[in-house]
């Protein structure tokens, strides 16, 4: 026990806990960076088709996040509530994300090839929610204290930062024709290829924090009896005024990092003139270890200010670095973009999983009962939904511009559009996000105010053990 009453937190404990955040996003990453390139430009499936399947994808969402999050709330066995999920997950990920790069394109049917996609879809968001969901959950119930958060928050974003940069620098140096300009047919056998390898990493990274890196709470352990029903517990999220300040900057900036990787293949080809796959992985890393180098400042920021303002200004930072990016016109001012776009996309990482952190204390103080879950449901719900509009609009732009099928050689107005997915939307949706974040409200004397109760409270729950 630590000073405080909690489990101490050891060093190797927070670092296999932080590596669950390698295999978690070179999932995401894989999945965000190439799949919406894979299947427009190697699989050739009109950009319509793709947009119908992430848009009937989003329904699957609507009923898998949330119920998975309640179930897992509700679950009691000998390892507790998110552990057996967690466990339950790691080899279909592993599985799915290989079969993500392996549609029946011989067969030559657009209809074939679409249900494909939208199986894959469906089954692949299953298995990372199961995991990233309970994943998440469990950093708020083993982390309690504000010091424990912050220095594991500090691995989990360099591990993080990792993993993006496998997933966004690794396939350059395997894919040698990222948008298939040349047709070449080897390109298809690369993105399978990358898909092994993304498969080999999350297995090992989640065996290690399985194994190494989680303990569930036994204060916790009781909460599964006092859940609420489905519906009032869905319900009782949303009328959590603070959740839904949170939800605004949220949604706004995992647009925006959903929108940028997906459209980098294409953008840097194209709009910027870089055609060499391994320039445009060097500009994806120096833009990710601009966000991994940057952590020590939003730290700072959160210690004298708090986490709301570390988002602010990081909102601040990314707006400057995106529009720069979109409109580049050379490696080198790309390059340059790239650092101040990954300073503020640090910033951007740094306050969710605090910011998500204190509203889930603030509901357990309300209520009684930590409901990690579903908060964490809720947010993946809205995480997957602003996917689905990401690639709504792009169909919508791309269509307008007359680019519905790939085509090697795009005009002007279709690189305009590119530069307005890249830099315009994105600075409309920080500009938003930052409004949301002004006005969350879980700061200053609030915020010391709940840590107080709070631990008042878990002491009382073990005092009942």
């Amino acid at each position: 026990m630590s000073e405080t009453g909690y489990h101490k937190i050891t060093e190797k404990m927070r670092v296999a806990f932080a590596l669950g955040e390698v295999g978690d996003n070179v999932a995401l990453n894989i999945f965000q960076f190439l799949v919406f390139t894979f299947y427009f430009t190697v699989v050739k499936l009109p950009v319509l088709w793709i947009s119908l399947g992430f848009i009937l994808w989003s329904v699957w969402n609507a009923i898998n996040d949330p119920m998975i999050g309640y179930l897992s709330d509700k679950t009691r066995s000998k390892r507790g509530r998110r552990v057996p999920w967690m466990m339950a997950a790691t080899i279909p990920l592993s599985i799915i994300v290989i079969l993500l790069f392996t549609p029946p394109i011989g067969l030559n049917s657009d209809v074939i090839n679409f249900i494909y996609l939208l199986v894959i879809l469906m089954i692949f968001d299953t298995a990372y929610t199961a995991f990233n969901l309970n994943y998440n959950a469990l950093f708020s119930e083993m982390f309690v204290e504000m010091e424990d958060r912050s220095r594991t928050g500090k691995f989990r974003i360099s591990c993080v930062m990792l993993a993006t940069i496998f997933a966004f620098v690794f396939p350059t140096f395997i894919i040698d024709d990222l948008t298939n300009r040349y047709n070449r047919p080897e390109t298809l056998t690369q993105y399978q290829l990358t898909g092994i390898f993304a498969g080999i990493i999350i297995f090992v990274t989640y065996v290690i924090i399985l194994k190494w890196g989680v303990r569930e709470p036994k204060e916790f352990s009781k909460d599964a009896e006092t859940a609420l029903s489905f519906k009032s517990t869905v319900t009782a999220s949303f009328k959590n005024k603070s959740f839904l300040w949170f939800l605004i900057p949220t949604i706004g900036t995992w647009m925006v990092i959903g929108i940028t990787p997906a459209l980098a293949p294409l953008h840097m080809t194209y709009a910027v003139g870089i055609e060499d796959s391994e320039l445009i992985g060097l500009i994806l890393l120096v833009l990710f270890l601009s966000a991994a180098a940057s952590t020590p400042l939003w730290e700072s920021i959160r210690i004298r200010k708090g986490a709301r303002m570390s988002g602010m200004v990081g909102v601040v930072f990314w707006s400057i670095g995106g529009i720069l990016l979109a409109f580049s016109t050379s490696f080198e001012m790309a390059l340059i973009a790239a650092i101040i776009d990954g300073i503020g996309l640090g910033g951007g990482l740094y306050f969710y999983d605090q910011c998500i952190a204190e509203i889930i204390d603030e509901d357990e103080i309300t209520q009684g009962t930590r409901r990690s879950g579903i908060y964490y449901a809720v947010l993946n719900f809205f995480i997957k939904f602003s996917a689905i509009l990401n690639f709504l609009i792009i169909g919508i732009v791309f269509s307008s511009v007359d680019w519905q099928t790939y085509t090697p050689n795009p005009g002007v107005d279709t690189i305009f559009a590119l530069r307005f997915l890249m830099g315009i939307f994105p600075l409309i949706l920080l500009i938003i996000s930052f409004i949301g974040l002004y006005f969350y409200p879980i700061h200053g004397e609030r915020l010391m105010e709940n840590r107080r109760k709070l631990t008042e409270l878990h002491e009382q729950k073990r005092s009942s053990l």
